[in-house]
């Protein structure tokens, strides 16, 4: 059978391909302005962090420029720090107010006094008292080196101190009598220079919500605080724990998955990298930017770093964070005239479309429903092919009709024919019967008596079929009722005895287990119906003497089978269907278990066929 489809759904087709392939396009074109919009917006941006990056940038030149040029003044003031040493009489405020007489011009001096356990036991610099410098394995490899003279004087590398938020360089130096350490720390007061900065680029800086400067040495992170300075210092393990948060969250951002992220922070403890090497390679392999947009949270964050800073180590981040309000009204006016756009070439396809349908498919969908009704078509068209197919159609509308009244008066004829003919075969039925009755109660001969058992089998089988298709005949006009409830019971054993005759012609049994009084509401004849013919094809096909039938109550349901032996039946899902035959060559009308099949269904009696231990069987449940 050829695939066929209706012109309207033709041409709605059409319109739904055309509308797609423009959505599609629109949309493409859509995208494509979005991210040009979104780059533009992002370079834009870009541009700002850069500038802002250099104001930074200009700041710690100048702080690495004094860290040089005060390098050999610094190392003086060491020398002066070891000679203002007198034993335990040795004071760290006396000793800075001393080294700061003469103050630089950026900065200051500070003093600390360091025990062999490494901790900080006197400093000018108090947040710093009590602070333990052991907690950190490098630092005591440093201190142990100056304890022992491997080391004279170990200059750090400038650090951002956690708690004044300005940049410090430390001299370390083993006192006179070889039991302290002596530090002078060289203090550049940077972080009212950075401060005041921030707080002018938040001003000016278009869109610029939030603004944060990390600083980067080998085992920590410290984020300078703009808002209030902490009450007190923290120890070296909390500044570390506090480190992995910073780069934890910092790298999250950059785009790393917790397990990098993790294996990084151990490779850190090890020894075996550090937060600013790992940063700069994330950095390096995002061309030196690290773009971060969020449209959900509404800000666009950017990374950006100044590295090398002292000494070729040590990296400044700034993290950017831009609104992005006015991106999204861009995004959003593009989105509106893409629906406006779309909406408005849609609209003129659908014109177009209705216009198609009412001057081309209306005509023909009126013809079809005129032929339907099989009504004369009177239409005016244009359209000469289907002015054509109206004459047509009109014409030969004619000579169906006189055709179909012919065969209206046959058909009825026939049909008339059939149903005398069937209920005058009922009257010859009933005589044979009764003189097969007759008969049987006056001979003796055996032999007589076996050929009119015979006999009354092939009156059976017939009375079979003719209750078929006398059931047919009269399903249209008789009207079957179940008007009460029934006795299943004795009406299978009736039918069983009725069918007697035949299972002993065919030299079969019929073993039965009814259960009494089972009843249920179905009109009487339509229940013999399934019954004769289940036992007229268990009689037929079984190829054993023994057939089994069962009545009986399970649970809520009434159960009725006919079992008898056979093979398997191929295709049980046809069985049930008119004139199927499983045996073709059986003889039959094919027409027996469609009866039983439309009857169960208009009751509402579940059936099915199974296969089980060589027996085919047929089960009716009769739902109560």
């Amino acid at each position: 059978m050829k695939f066929k489809i209706r012109l309207n759904r033709i041409f709605f087709l059409i319109f739904f391909l055309i509308s797609v392939f423009i959505f599609i396009a629109l949309y493409n074109q859509y995208i494509y302005s979005k991210e040009i919009i979104t780059q533009n917006f992002i370079n834009k941006h870009y541009v700002y962090t850069l500038k802002i990056k250099e104001k930074f940038k200009t700041i710690i030149d100048k702080v690495q420029f004094y860290l040089k040029a005060m390098e050999d003044e610094n190392l003086k003031k060491v020398e002066t720090l070891q000679l203002l040493y007198k034993n335990d009489n040795f004071n760290a405020d006396r000793a800075a107010k001393i080294l700061n007489q003469e103050k630089p011009e950026l900065g200051h001096y500070e003093v600390f006094i360091i025990n062999k356990n490494y901790k900080v036991i006197d400093a000018s610099f108090k947040p710093d008292i009590g602070l333990n410098l052991g907690e950190i394995k490098a630092y005591r490899e440093i201190f142990d080196n100056v304890f022992n003279k491997k080391v004279k004087v170990d200059i750090s590398i400038p650090h951002l101190d956690s708690y004044s938020m300005n940049i410090k360089r430390y001299y370390l130096v083993l006192s006179p009598d070889g039991k302290y350490l002596l530090q002078l720390a060289y203090v550049i007061d940077v972080y009212d220079l950075i401060k005041k900065l921030h707080d002018k680029l938040l001003k000016e800086v278009p869109n610029l919500e939030k603004l944060d400067i990390f600083f980067l040495e080998n085992y920590f992170i410290v984020k300078i605080n703009f808002g209030n300075k902490p009450d007190k210092k923290i120890s070296l393990i909390a500044r570390k724990n506090l480190s992995i948060q910073n780069f934890y969250l910092m790298a999250a951002e950059m785009g790393l998955d917790k397990k990098t992220i993790e294996k990084y922070i151990k490779k850190v403890d090890r020894g075996e990298d550090t937060y600013d090497s790992i940063i700069y390679k994330i950095l390096l392999k995002n061309k030196d930017r690290v773009v971060k947009l969020d449209l959900r949270k509404n800000e666009l964050v950017i990374y950006t770093a100044i590295k090398g800073i002292f000494n070729g180590k040590n990296i400044l981040i700034i993290r950017s964070v831009f609104n992005t309000a006015e991106l999204a009204k861009n995004i959003e006016a593009l989105r509106q005239r893409f629906l406006i756009t779309f909406l408005v070439v849609i609209i003129a396809i659908f014109l177009v479309y209705k216009y198609l349908i009412y001057r081309i498919s209306s005509d023909i969908s009126l013809i079809i429903e005129k032929m339907i009704r099989n009504e004369p078509v009177k239409i005016n068209t244009y359209i000469e092919e289907i002015d054509e197919l109206k004459n047509i159609y009109n014409e030969y509308r004619t000579k169906l009709n006189r055709e179909i009244e012919k065969n209206i008066t046959l058909l009825n004829e026939n049909k008339r024919f059939i149903v005398d003919t069937i209920h005058q075969i009922k009257t010859p039925l009933s005589v044979i019967t009764l003189n097969i009755d007759y008969i049987k109660s006056k001979i003796t001969d055996e032999e007589l008596k076996e050929i009119l058992e015979e006999i009354e089998a092939a009156v059976t089988m017939l009375t079979n079929s003719y209750e078929d298709l006398s059931y047919l005949s009269g399903n249209g006009v008789v009207k079957y009722e179940a008007k009460e409830e029934i006795n299943l019971s004795d009406i299978v054993k009736e039918r069983i005895h009725f069918f007697s005759a035949v299972s002993n012609a065919n030299h079969k049994r019929i073993n039965s287990q009814i259960e009494e009084g089972l009843t249920y509401r179905i009109n009487k004849i339509e229940f013999e119906r399934i019954v004769d013919n289940n036992l007229s094809n268990a009689i037929k096909y079984s190829i054993k003497p023994d057939i089994y039938v069962t009545l009986k109550k399970e649970n809520e349901h009434i159960v009725l089978k006919f079992e008898s032996y056979g093979e398997k039946i191929k295709y049980p899902q046809f069985v049930f269907d008119k004139n199927y035959r499983e045996h073709s060559h059986k003889r039959g009308l094919g027409i027996g278990l469609n009866i039983v099949k439309d009857i169960c269904d208009k009751y509402g009696i579940k059936y099915r066929v199974y296969y089980k231990e060589g027996k085919n069987v047929f089960e009716y449940l009769f739902n109560k």
